[in-house]
């Protein structure tokens, strides 16, 4: 699992560099809560580019997220794998993110 942290002018930005699945979930999550940061005030932004696979564990983890941090977090640059477990969910308003698909991702989504 990698996590890569930057930090933009208004908070962090969570690089995701791994699957999100019932075999890594609970890792994934300690190292996000471990970066967050303190006091609740700042933006979060968790790139999810790199997530090669992900199931409902990894979703669960999503919605998790959301709950706990709210507004202040935002997701980000959805990869194929996101864009279709968005899809099949029918999840993806339930996160208040903008979602871009791009044409050629949108065959993958709805395959």
């Amino acid at each position: 699992m990698s996590l890569r942290i930057d930090t933009t002018p208004s908070g962090r930005r969570l690089h995701i560099e791994s699957e999100l699945t019932v075999a890594t979930a609970a890792a994934v999550r300690e190292e996000i809560l471990t970066a967050l940061p303190p006091g609740g005030t700042d933006e979060i932004e968790i790139d999810l580019s790199g997530v090669s696979e992900i199931d409902t564990a990894g979703l669960q983890l999503m919605l998790q997220l959301k709950r706990k941090c709210g507004a202040r977090l935002r997701l980000v640059n959805h990869s194929p794998a996101v864009l279709q477990i968005l899809d099949l969910s029918n999840l993806g308003a339930q996160f208040g993110d903008p979602v871009v698909i791009c044409p050629h991702e949108r065959s993958s989504v709805q395959s």
